[in-house]
C-alpha cells in the first residue's frame, strides 16, 4: 500500500509530522478540489464505480445531481455507494458492472473514480475503470499519497468470491490498470494536472516527505 511506505520513507527522513499532518487534512483539501473542478466544468451528472471515500465527499461538494454507478462485482462496493448517495438526495441509477462505460457514453455522463495506486505511467483501481476511461472523460482523485515509484503486481483473488463450477476456470481480479493518458484530470490537495504531468505530482509528493527542499 502507498501511504504505508511513505510513511516508512518519512520516518526515515524525519518529516513524519508533517506527514501526518497532510493525511489529517487529506480528505477536505480533495474534496474541495475535486468540486472546483467539477463545477468550473459545469459537470451535472456523473458515472463512476466501486466506493471511494474521496469520490463521495467530492460529490457532496459538487453541483452534481445525477450519479450513476455500476455494482463493482464481487465485493459490490458500488451498491453500497448507490444507497448512501440515494439517501443522501440524490438522483441514482445502479447498473450492472459491462453497462457503465456504453450507457454513459450514450447519455453524455463523465466518469469520475478514485485510486489505489498511481504511478507515472498507470491508474491502478477497480476493475472496470479502465473501461469508463476509454467510453467517456474521467477524471480520477487519487491524492499524493496514492503515487508510487514503486514495483507492484496485480493479483487474482479467490475464485469462489464469482463462482464454483467444475470444469471451469474462473478468475476473480479486483483492479485494473488505465493508462494516465487515458484520464482527463488528476486531482490532489489543493491542485489539479493534465496525466501529461504527473511528474509535478511526484515532485510535490517528495517535498513533502523531505527528499526535496521547496521551490
Amino acid at each position: 500500500m502507498a501511504i504505508l511506505r511513505h510513511l516508512k520513507r518519512a520516518a526515515c527522513l524525519g518529516s513524519l509530522d508533517r506527514l501526518e499532518h497532510f493525511y489529517q487534512n487529506s480528505r477536505e483539501q480533495l474534496a474541495s478540489t475535486c468540486s472546483k473542478l467539477l463545477d468550473e466544468l459545469s459537470i451535472e451528472r456523473i458515472s463512476t464505480l466501486s466506493r471511494s471515500s474521496a469520490v463521495i465527499e467530492c460529490l457532496r461538494r459538487s453541483s452534481v445531481s445525477e450519479i450513476m454507478i455500476s455494482e463493482s462485482r464481487p465485493g459490490l462496493e458500488g451498491l453500497e455507494t448507490a444507497k448512501l448517495l440515494s439517501a443522501e438526495g440524490f438522483k441514482v441509477t445502479l447498473i450492472v458492472d459491462a453497462l457503465l462505460p456504453w450507457l454513459s457514453r450514450k447519455l453524455g455522463f463523465w466518469g469520475i473514480v478514485g485510486a489505489d495506486m498511481v504511478t507515472k505511467t498507470h491508474l491502478i483501481n477497480k476493475i472496470g475503470t479502465f473501461p469508463l476511461a476509454l467510453a467517456v472523460k474521467t477524471i480520477a482523485v487519487p491524492g499524493l499519497l496514492k503515487l508510487c515509484e514503486c514495483e507492484y503486481e496485480i493479483r487474482e483473488r479467490p475464485p469462489e468470491e464469482v463462482a464454483e463450477l467444475r470444469g471451469v476456470n474462473v478468475v476473480n481480479i479486483y483492479f485494473d490498470e488505465t493508462p494516465l493518458s487515458h484520464l482527463y484530470k488528476l486531482v490532489f490537495e489543493g491542485f489539479y494536472l493534465d496525466p501529461s504531468e504527473i511528474e509535478k505530482a511526484f515532485e510535490r509528493l517528495r517535498v513533502l516527505l523531505g527528499n526535496t527542499p521547496p521551490a
